[in-house]
């Protein structure tokens, strides 16, 4: 059996090969088997493993991550659609294939995500003893039962495996409360409980809320009094999750603004994971996205002028780009390892570039660069810059 440390080891000259004649950050990076080496006293570092992975047992990637990181988070397999896809019924085949691939490689497993208003199937909210084509919202009694059997079942089922839950994700928007169906059925309640069965179902575990744009300081405001809620009903929860999706055209959020994040939500007592890091490197363009529902145009449907605009790197990425890129990884990872007594885990959401959200959000069909591995799953300069910040400190 291929264990992480064979691989590491039986792999280091081929490393040591691909980094040579390049820059003295590339020619350290022979001191070390895989970049979390680099960063393993300070905090854990991660990525995102797609369900595309685990159906096609993808053995380069899947050695790849393995080499490289000793962090994994479920991108899609722990999702309530994909663990249970009726009342009920629950299909384990992908989840028990991530938790197999990180126990065989040794690696801290993230759960991801037990409550999210998206990717939770529309027959959740709905009276399954109404038969009719539009069938009423359930009650609130009927949604709680649902929401503590499935924490309950899903969180028991790995509890030896899995020690770290993303419990709930995205439930403010700006700086208010998201009005979902959890919301709207339950009331803001939704999250007490939420942390209150999943802590009940695995009480060692670090439970966590993570969102999106926690940089804003009104997002902030909303989510410490959402925090503040479920710390008042006796039920803790252990950490806040900055999902970090960057962007390299403007350069949002600043560094300034995610340094000012980390202290804030520190400082309330409270640990800080990176859980969804990755960088933009194309224009914004979410004035295209059909609203509502939010409907991604794809890029054949622009002009060919348009097309040019918006998907600028579809042949190559240029050298300059890729500077740029370096320069904005390294400067977020300048922040982390400032905070590294902050921050126990820095997760990627993603591997490589081809694999990434961001080819196909908020336009279908861009080619976008916002990874450490390139299309073909060879080490960036970002990645080099990242490396330097560890063995610079």
């Amino acid at each position: 059996m291929l264990t992480r440390r064979k691989f590491m080891h039986s792999t280091a000259a081929a490393t040591g090969a691909l980094l040579t004649g390049c820059s003295l950050a590339t020619k350290r990076a022979r001191l070390v088997a895989g970049l979390s080496d680099a960063f393993q006293k300070d905090f854990r570092l991660g990525t995102s493993v797609q369900n595309h992975t685990l159906d096609t047992t993808d053995a380069p990637l899947l050695s790849l991550i393995a080499q490289e990181f000793n962090a994994i988070t479920a991108d899609n397999a722990m999702k309530w659609d994909a663990l249970q896809p009726a009342l009920k019924v629950f299909n384990w085949q992908r989840a028990d294939q991530f938790v197999e691939f990180g126990r065989r490689h040794d690696m801290r497993m993230v759960g991801h995500v037990l409550v999210w208003h998206k990717q939770t199937p529309e027959r959740v909210f709905r009276n399954h003893l109404d038969e009719s084509d539009t069938p009423a919202f359930a009650s609130r009694t009927q949604l709680l039962g649902r929401m503590e059997d499935h924490i309950g079942t899903v969180v028991d089922r790995y509890r030896a495996d899995i020690t770290e839950w993303d419990v709930v994700n995205e439930a403010i928007e700006g700086g208010k409360w998201l009005k979902s169906h959890w919301y709207n059925i339950i009331g803001p309640e939704y999250v007490q409980y939420a942390f209150q069965f999943a802590r009940d179902a695995n009480p060692n575990a670090t439970l966590i809320y993570n969102d999106y744009g926690v940089t804003n300081p009104k997002k902030q405001d909303a989510i410490l009094d959402l925090l503040k809620r479920v710390k008042k009903s006796g039920v803790k929860v252990d950490g806040v999750g900055m999902q970090c999706h960057l962007s390299l055209e403007d350069g949002y959020p600043s560094t300034k603004m995610i340094e000012q994040a980390i202290v804030r939500f520190a400082r309330e007592g409270y640990q800080v994971f990176i859980t969804e890091l990755d960088v933009d490197v194309l224009p914004r363009a979410w004035q295209h996205v059909r609203q509502p529902p939010l409907q991604p145009l794809h890029i054949d449907e622009f002009t060919a002028s348009e097309i040019r605009a918006l998907d600028p790197y579809a042949a190559n990425f240029p050298d300059p780009v890729s500077e740029q890129l370096g320069d904005r990884y390294a400067s977020v990872f300048d922040v982390f390892m400032r905070h590294a007594d902050k921050i126990p885990r820095v997760t990627l959401w993603g591997t490589s570039d081809s694999e990434s959200w961001k080819n196909n959000w908020p336009i279908l069909g861009r080619t976008n660069y916002p990874l450490l591995f390139d299309h073909a799953r060879k080490p960036k300069k970002a990645y080099f810059r990242v490396l330097d910040v560890a063995q610079r400190q």
